[in-house]
Formats: structure tokens, C-alpha cells, sequence
């Protein structure tokens, strides 16, 4: 898996959350209970969410979580590098510290193409494209 799992639950939160744009603030239960996220972890990845400027935190009556960027503006790619940082970018696929030409591991060279690919898949790639697949029931969160 290429996300972690902080990652993966941060895209399926604000998937909901984009779902959701049109109705106000929602609490973080009503997207832990949805989503079958777990709530405090949840609750954590919402304020790192906030406080990077993806969604908004609002207390009281009618508070909640919104999403402070379009979903269009949103790309897998912010969201992984906030929680996962650039791992995909510097890492050796086999562990053996940053990978580069210069630093080549034996995979080096057959993942660059590979790592190229999914980099491009991940800033292409929008929450707002979540959100569409998920109306054409093409994506079903598993629990």
C-alpha cells in the first residue's frame, strides 16, 4: 500500500467532507460512524487537517468540520505529503536510505519510471475525482 494508514483515512474524510459541502459543518462522528473510521484517531488527522489549511473547525451549535479548498483544488498528492512527507520522492524501495541516480539501489532504475507514474497519478488526482467515482458507485469504502 502506498498510503499510510493516516493518509487513507485523511482522503476518505475529506471525501466526505466535499460529499457533504452543500450541508454545513459535520461533526467528526458523523464521518468516523460513515466512513468506519476510528474517532479519536480521526479526530487527530481532522486537526492536522485544519491546521494545514485543508478544512475549517468550528465549535457550538451547527459546528463542525468544512472543507476550507475546493474539492478540485485538493489533490492526493497534498494530502499524502502532509502525512506521509516525501517518502515516495527520496526513499529506496528496498530501505536503503535516499535513492537516487547517484545512489542508485539495484530497483533504482526499474522504479523510477514506476514512482514517476504514481507521483503523477497522485498531484492529477483530485478529491473532487474521489467524490465523482464514489456517486458512479466505481469506489465503496471498505471497512
Amino acid at each position: 500500500m502506498i498510503f499510510s494508514r493516516q493518509t487513507g483515512y485523511a482522503i476518505r474524510a475529506l471525501v466526505h467532507l466535499a460529499q457533504n459541502m452543500n450541508n454545513g459543518a459535520v461533526l467528526a462522528s458523523a464521518i468516523a460512524k460513515t466512513e468506519n473510521l476510528p474517532a479519536p484517531f480521526l479526530s487527530k488527522l481532522l486537526r492536522d487537517l485544519s491546521s494545514n489549511g485543508f478544512v475549517n473547525s468550528s465549535k457550538g451549535p451547527g459546528g463542525g468540520f468544512t472543507l476550507l479548498r475546493k474539492p478540485d483544488e485538493i489533490a492526493l498528492y497534498d494530502v499524502f505529503i502532509l502525512f506521509d512527507g516525501l517518502t515516495l520522492a527520496q526513499d529506496c524501495i528496498l530501505g536503503h536510505g535516499v535513492c537516487s541516480d547517484e545512489t542508485a539501489c539495484c530497483v533504482h532504475q526499474l522504479w523510477k519510471t514506476k514512482k514517476a507514474e504514481v507521483e503523477s497519478f497522485l498531484k492529477l488526482t483530485t478529491i473532487a475525482d474521489l467524490v465523482k467515482m464514489r456517486e458512479k458507485k466505481l469506489w465503496i469504502p471498505q471497512p
